[in-house]
């Protein structure tokens, strides 16, 4: 006969919601009572594990397709060379590497927990995993950065190659491993990889107890992994992250694609090789064209403002001084209509240019190009302004220009002219 438990006893008793509970033995527990609510949660931990371990052998697997499916071939018949399989598939190698080593550390857990008869994988730690490998998804962040380009790229390559075009139609129509995907659906699957990890993360966080071993780790993990994703954003939108009080259908915040999408028509404005471009600051901006210097005594009255995108690149390759060899630096402007972003003007070349800020209007900065049209430009927030003024003076100086003020109006005199 078995032994009858009170209900109402058996979160007392529960291991996971109290730990130090006593263990008592019945028919269809191993001295271990769990109450429903945790053996649900304990069931979804289980789950959640098995998803990560799966949906990372589906990823390689997707990766290893994109190698073997598209770049051989493209290589070894010479449908593209070896700077446009650089440009389309960007970093592939290193995250094909990155991938194999997470997948052989979950692989190696899981078995050793069927070796130690751990059923409901109690004792396998993703978290710790995930600690040990988050320095390597760094290499996500070039990736994500450079895929909107990737995509443009290969798109052009299709309009201008012909065999490229049935190369990939035939491909999609005919190769079962692609699962009828197209080639750019494959592209995307590393950005989509990055952001599903915090959110598995996040999932096997809430199903772990609070005593458990990989409690603390696991959160740890996710926070890492999230740092990875900010940074990535950081790269493509600045250091602005607040609003200004405007109406939200004109002014939101950029999602990464934007700023991918921002940066790729800046780069080909420019027409530099994206290996040794640095994006130093990307975010929404407001400007106008002023209709005389004294834009600032009157405090901008009756100036409309028009949203941009604007970016600060520079380009140049550092030598070991951490001096920069051929550095040059330039604004480029970008407007975005029904999803499509295209430059608003030339870029300004900060070599012939000069921003200056107003004590009487503090907020906005007058950015000019030598023997051009003046514009003045203000953030979204009066801080992110300072940050594109610092930003810009340090290009500037670096560049060995001296600037200064007179009447409102900027004088320039560049060195070596």
């Amino acid at each position: 006969m078995g032994i009858m438990i009170d209900p109402n006893e058996l979160v007392l008793n529960c291991l996971h919601c109290n730990p130090g509970g006593i263990e008592v033995t019945i028919e269809r527990e191993e001295k271990a009572l769990l109450c429903e609510k945790c053996l649900h949660r304990q069931q979804e931990r289980r789950d959640t594990i098995y998803e990560i371990i799966e949906t990372e052998i589906n990823y390689g697997r997707d990766l290893r397709i994109l190698k073997e499916e598209f770049v051989v071939p493209m290589q070894t018949t010479g449908l593209l060379t070896s700077e446009q399989l650089d440009t389309v598939f960007v970093n592939l190698d290193d995250l094909i590497t990155i991938n194999s080593q997470l997948t052989e550390k979950l692989r190696a857990a899981f078995h050793k927990a069927a070796k130690d008869c751990d059923q409901k994988l109690n004792l396998v730690n993703i978290g710790s995993l995930f600690i040990e490998s988050s320095t390597m998804f760094l290499a996500f962040e070039n990736y994500c950065i450079n895929q909107a380009q990737a995509s443009a790229s290969l798109e052009q390559l299709e309009r201008e190659r012909e065999l490229l075009r049935i190369f990939l139609q035939v491909s999609q129509a005919e190769n079962g491993r692609l699962r009828r995907m197209h080639l750019k659906s494959f592209l995307m699957v590393p950005v989509q990889r990055i952001m599903k990890y915090p959110l598995l993360l996040n999932r096997l966080f809430k199903a772990t107890p609070a005593h458990h071993s990989d409690k603390e780790d696991i959160r740890q993990a996710r926070e890492k992994i999230e740092d990875i994703l900010g940074h990535i954003n950081a790269k493509a939108k600045g250091s602005g992250s607040v609003r200004i009080k405007r109406k939200q259908s004109e002014l939101r915040r950029c999602s990464l694609m934007e700023k991918i999408e921002v940066n790729r028509v800046a780069l080909e404005v420019l027409e530099w090789s994206k290996k040794d471009v640095s994006d130093v600051i990307t975010s929404r901006m407001w400007y106008a064209q002023p209709p005389d210097h004294t834009w600032a005594a009157k405090r901008c009255r009756n100036i409309k403002f028009t949203p941009i995108h604007a970016v600060l690149l520079t380009q140049g390759q550092k030598r070991n001084d951490n001096t920069v060899l051929g550095q040059q630096a330039a604004v480029v402007l970008v407007r975005e209509k029904n999803g499509k972003y295209q430059a608003v003007r030339d870029p300004f070349l900060l070599e012939k240019s000069v921003v200056t800020v107003d004590p009487d209007c503090d907020d906005v900065f007058e950015l000019q190009e030598w023997g051009r049209e003046a514009y003045i430009f203000k953030a979204e927030d009066p801080k992110e302004t300072i940050t594109w003024v610092q930003n810009l003076r340090q290009q500037t100086h670096n560049l060995g220009q001296w600037r200064r003020r007179r009447n409102a109006l900027p004088n320039i005199m560049l060195k070596n002219i």
